[in-house]
């Protein structure tokens, strides 16, 4: 079967062995994948030179039986105190299995994955666009590690997938949404999305989806007196803060990934959004390509005059 992987000469398309045929398939169902979308942090992976595991952790597809299912690529040991605690995503061992990752992802024809990892998608998700879900969800985990968000004023900065999701969650929990971002093509999808563009004075939630300094500072500016900062974009590179954060006292809180909110999972919840948001699916996914075209794919989305929002590789 095919498989997405970096290689010394760049990402390529690979022939691997069938996932059937690996020695450990206990607890494990093979997920034949339909969509599987191009993250930044597979960018980043790229870039460094990561090489190994196939590719993509934002990933859907169907079970054997036909079950249309979006797959959480984050698997936790599910022993540690962390992981006993609630806190799955901060599970200690969490780093050393991720699908994607270090473990095969979702860029490939068919992938053996965990069980647990399998959520089947409600009623109105295709299964084409349950990709996804997982950003979804990593949006609605720092939504929710901010809130309650009900009817305040919540500036996201930054209208990448992230914080294009981030705009949607929000907007899911009734706050009023503005949203910070320079690309005309983001700042529409926002738009469509119910954001007002633009930041302008003070807002009780200041939510950083892109993860630089310039955002980071932005965001520090428009935060009001004590108020909240989330950090969900991913900050690849260190960044500075001044001391206006303490003048105004600003709570700043940082969000990795998903686990569970008041006994909620949160990758089920996102999927129940993504339901509910018609329009997200359209704002976010700007190109579709087949998985023979996984290297320009990937050479688009690191290209910001492309205009890529979110690309799907569709098997």
């Amino acid at each position: 079967m095919r498989a997405v992987r970096n290689t010394d000469s760049g990402v390529r398309v690979l022939h691997v062995p069938e996932p059937e045929t690996l020695a450990d398939t206990a607890g494990k169902v093979v997920v034949d994948v339909v969509s599987t979308a191009i993250c930044g942090s597979d960018l980043h992976m790229v870039a460094a030179g990561m090489q190994g595991a196939t590719l993509g952790h934002e990933f859907a597809g169907t079970l054997a039986d036909g079950t249309a299912v979006a797959v959480r690529p984050q698997a936790p040991c599910g022993a540690c105190d962390l992981c006993a605690a609630g806190h799955r995503q901060l599970c200690r061992t969490g780093g050393e299995r991720m699908y994607g990752v270090n473990l095969d992802g979702g860029m490939a024809d068919r992938v053996l994955v965990d069980s647990a990892m399998v959520f089947p998608l409600p009623d109105g998700v295709d299964v084409r666009d349950a990709a996804v879900v997982e950003p979804l969800a990593v949006a609605l985990h720092g939504v929710n590690r901010v809130g309650p968000v009900t009817g305040r004023r919540v500036l996201v900065v930054g209208g990448g997938p992230i914080g294009l999701c981030a705009v949607a969650c929000a907007r899911h929990a009734g706050a009023d949404v503005t949203l910070a971002e320079p690309q005309r093509n983001r700042a529409e999808a926002g738009e469509a999305l119910g954001a007002r563009v633009g930041a302008s004075g003070e807002y009780d939630v200041v939510i950083d989806a892109a993860g630089v300094q310039s955002s980071f500072d932005l965001a520090v500016e428009h935060t009001c007196p004590g108020g909240t900062l989330g950090l969900l974009g991913s900050f690849w590179t260190p960044v500075s803060m001044n001391v206006l954060v303490q003048m105004k006292e600003i709570g700043i809180v940082p969000a990795f990934t998903y686990g569970h909110h008041h006994g909620v999972e949160e990758f089920a919840a996102a999927a129940e959004i993504l339901r509910d948001v018609p329009g997200l699916v359209q704002a976010l996914v700007t190109h579709r390509v087949g998985l023979d075209d996984a290297a320009e794919a990937f050479a688009r989305a690191a290209d910001p005059s492309a205009g890529a929002i979110k690309i799907v590789l569709m098997p």
